[in-house]
């Protein structure tokens, strides 16, 4: 039998409040969010304050535990012997994180067995296919500073994609160092270093192999420096060579030379014939790149030169990479 509805209407009941909140944590959400909301300018000016203090801290733990996380001198030391020992032709030395320059005071700059072999020192920040060549580089012995920013991570990364093999990595107080074969290196059959000594250099230009910031990165090229704000056009004449399907190489202008106006022209002639030519200027890349295919000349040995024409002051020269690709 079904009751007959309530002349009155529906009953509703009111639902049980919650019990209180032994922790306090949901007044102090209440009060937090009418501080904050809407917004005002005493609450932001004190997370402003707060964020200012904790940054400070932070700073300062940073400086205070600095020092315990670099390298001692007899880490360094011990690398250098270690290198010393196991580097070989065709190893070079790459720098994690790059401003890592102390490595060049320690690291022998030749290699103990060999001494006509180099052992140079890299510091670039990309190592990624495509982004550095490393001519005539078979092997890359990594030195990181793992507890220091930048000292671990994409730089290792890149050069493990392009490396069949790796060793390491072998921990030396607070570096460490790890052993990439590289899988595809580029040997070149010869280097304009490798020919300069044997070189012929015409015009007012001292001409050297040397280390020079380029583009703000080291740069280990040949140098061509000019005396005087109106130097005259430079040529490097190289000793008949071998060449392969091309030639390649790289221009720039050492130094900081923002806002000079400097420019400097390079003529790549081969037996007397240009075949191709680059322009480095303050305004443009800082590291220009020219390659020549030289693969329908015939297989003999042919002199190649360099005719370099500064513009403006260059106080420290013009920076110059050549090879001959197989």
């Amino acid at each position: 039998m079904n009751n007959p509805p309530d002349p009155h209407g529906p009953t509703y009941r009111l639902p049980t409040p919650p019990p209180p909140d032994p922790t306090g944590w949901y007044e102090l959400r209440r009060r937090a969010r009418a501080t904050l909301w809407p917004p005002q300018d005493a609450a932001w000016a004190g997370l402003f304050a707060a964020a200012v203090v904790a940054a400070g801290v932070y700073g300062i733990w940073f400086q205070a535990t600095l020092p315990g996380r670099l390298p001692s001198s007899s880490d360094w030391k011990a690398v250098a012997a270690v290198l010393a020992r196991d580097t070989r032709p065709g190893d070079a030395v790459a720098l994690a994180p790059p401003w890592a320059e102390r490595a060049r005071e320690i690291l022998p700059e030749r290699l103990p067995t060999r001494p006509e072999a180099s052992l140079p020192v890299l510091a670039y920040p990309s190592y990624a296919e495509g982004a550095e060549d490393l001519a005539g580089i078979r092997r890359v012995w990594l030195l990181s500073l793992p507890d220091a920013p930048g000292g671990t991570g994409r730089i290792a990364a890149e050069l493990q994609a392009r490396s069949g093999a790796a060793e390491g990595p072998l921990r030396i107080g607070q570096l460490t160092l790890t052993r990439f074969d590289l899988r595809s290196p580029l040997l070149p059959l010869w280097s304009l270093a490798d020919l300069l000594p044997a070189a012929r250099i015409q015009g007012p230009a001292v001409v050297a192999r040397e280390i020079r910031e380029v583009g703000f990165l080291p740069r280990d090229c040949v140098v061509a420096r000019f005396a005087g704000p109106h130097p005259g056009t430079a040529v490097v004449r190289l000793p008949p060579a071998p060449l392969g399907v091309a030639l390649r190489g790289h221009v720039g202008l050492a130094g900081d030379v923002s806002g000079t106006g400097a420019s400097a022209s390079v003529r790549v002639m081969v037996d007397g014939v240009e075949l191709g030519r680059v322009e480095a200027a303050a305004s443009a890349p800082a590291w220009r790149t020219v390659q020549i295919d030289t693969s329908r000349l015939p297989p003999a040995r042919h002199e190649v030169a360099l005719e370099v024409v500064p513009s403006g002051p260059l106080p420290r020269g013009v920076c110059l990479d050549l090879v001959a690709l197989p």
